[in-house]
């Protein structure tokens, strides 16, 4: 096992994408196997060294930010062990890179749905996080893709985990080790919200196991090997950016769109009937895109109500009749249909989906070119409260006249509403906007993260969201399968 303790060695681990500062560590540890992961955990809970797993940093809430002892990184676990055709399973250690598997599956005719917008995350990273992505509106998150799981625990015990080998009874789970140790503990009594979330450990009456782990941050253990279910890759993809002049146009467009989509899989399943069913309904606001505009210059100056970018899976039977069918959508919508935006090639689909992704590229450099500080909403609401969160943001962010932009995930009620503030007065006003959204999110039924998860930047929140009772719940999880108290320090709860 590679060890590195010189601070300028290990400088990149001390921080990831959400620039969290304070970061410290006395060493970075690179383990090659799950039972190096176990020595090392084993010997940390004997010392009480404190460990943070690190993958491959793209995280946005601070979980991999060490504040001391030892970084566990994942990256020299990146192998690919086997990808079964037949069956449709991927088995890959959890360095690997989203990205890699993702081209490898790909070029055998199968999918691995989960994308999150950075595709050089760690598998680990994302199952650590439940990550999603624009494709989520279609097919879920991370966790739906996840079959089994091997993790190393706190003590240095082992846990295989297979879906359906070990499931709660009402609230009670009871977990197995390799070792022959039986674990019980009691899930938190809390109801998770009925919409796409990120936040705090998986609890439901019933539930496998194998969800307690994915989402937990790197709190309740190591994943040290993973089996993941793909699909076969779609025949083909037709996509478009639609541009309108005004946002009332827009988000009607989306909610006929959302209802017209899941009415499509309700009633087709295993009937082989077609209809309007986007796989991604992505939206960006006229703000936004006037931020990327001379980066784009075809996108038309009267597009103040935004674009939204969608797919769709066909076949060449179905390509025309769905184009038509959304063509139709576009002109009951007022969609500035000649100004918008066509692809059938996977050329131009990549430039469409590189403009959604622009957004927040373009940001991120105007942040490190002016200093400014960016404060960005990740809530998401159940179906048919969307209208009302977004006029929210709308009215408090016109009142605040603070610099801002709003796109994401629309087809999940997912929306990242960003704040750039260039002062410290301008932040702390920033900050209250924030709370008050938060507030306003969890009022219609929400979660205070969808798909950044909680980390270290996010922990009032949590409290908030399933109140004391349920951190003590979940506090009580940890202790139990980590009673030396060395994962994640301060993630997700003090």
């Amino acid at each position: 096992m590679i060890v590195k303790s010189e601070q300028d060695e290990i400088a990149g681990f001390l921080r990831d994408a959400s620039n969290m500062p304070g970061g410290a560590a006395d060493r970075v540890c690179f383990p090659e196997s799950a039972e190096e992961i176990a020595e090392l955990l084993a010997e940390a809970s004997r010392s009480g060294t404190l460990v943070t797993v690190a993958g491959a940093g793209t995280g946005l809430s601070g979980a991999r930010v060490p504040f001391g002892g030892t970084v566990l990184s994942t990256a020299r676990m990146n192998r690919i062990v086997s990808i079964d055709e037949h069956a449709m399973r991927a088995e890959v250690e959890p360095g690997v890179l989203l990205g890699e598997l993702q081209s490898e599956v790909e070029h055998l005719g199968l999918l691995y749905p989960p994308d999150p917008t950075e595709r050089t995350c760690s598998i680990g990273g994302t199952i650590a996080t439940n990550a999603s992505g624009a494709r989520t509106f279609r097919y879920g998150a991370t966790r739906a893709f996840i079959e089994e799981l091997d993790i190393v625990l706190a003590t240095g015990e082992r846990l295989s985990l297979s879906r359906g080998q070990f499931t709660a009874v009402r609230n009670n789970l009871v977990l197995g080790t390799v070792e022959g140790r039986s674990i019980e503990l009691a899930l938190p009594g809390y109801t998770m919200p009925a919409v796409k979330h990120a936040a705090g450990y998986h609890a439901a009456p019933g539930m496998d196991a194998i969800d307690l782990f994915i989402g937990s941050e790197g709190t309740l253990g190591v994943v040290t090997r993973a089996v993941l279910r793909l699909i076969p890759l779609p025949e083909r993809i037709v996509s478009g950016v639609v541009f309108f002049g005004d946002e009332d146009s827009t988000i009607a467009f989306v909610e006929e769109a959302r209802a017209r989509s899941l009415a499509t899989r309700a009633g087709t399943q295993g009937t082989g009937a077609q209809g309007i069913d986007a796989r991604a309904l992505e939206f960006i606001d006229g703000a936004a895109l006037r931020f990327i505009a001379d980066r784009y210059p075809t996108i038309p100056s009267a597009a103040t109500g935004g674009a939204i970018w969608f797919e769709q899976e066909v076949t060449d039977e179905t390509e025309e009749g769905l184009l038509g069918e959304w063509y139709e959508l576009m002109l009951k919508h007022d969609a500035l249909v000649d100004d918008s935006w066509f692809a059938i090639g996977l050329e131009d689909q990549r430039r469409m989906r590189e403009l959604r992704h622009a957004v927040p590229s373009a940001v991120y450099e105007y942040i490190a070119a002016h200093g400014v500080a960016k404060i960005g909403t990740d809530m998401a609401v159940p179906d048919g409260r969307l209208t009302e969160l977004l006029a929210y943001y709308r009215e408090e962010l016109d009142r605040s006249g603070l610099k801002n932009l709003t796109w994401g995930h629309i087809g999940n009620n997912h929306l990242h509403a960003n704040i750039l503030a260039d002062s410290p007065e301008q932040y702390l006003r920033g900050r209250e906007l924030y709370d008050r959204f938060i507030d306003r999110a969890l009022a219609l039924g929400g979660t205070v993260s969808a798909e950044h998860g909680i980390g270290k930047l996010k922990k009032k929140y949590l409290e908030r969201m399933f109140g004391v009772d349920g951190i003590a719940a979940m506090r009580a999880i940890r202790r139990t399968l980590d009673p030396a108290g060395i994962l994640g320090s301060d993630t997700m709860f003090d």
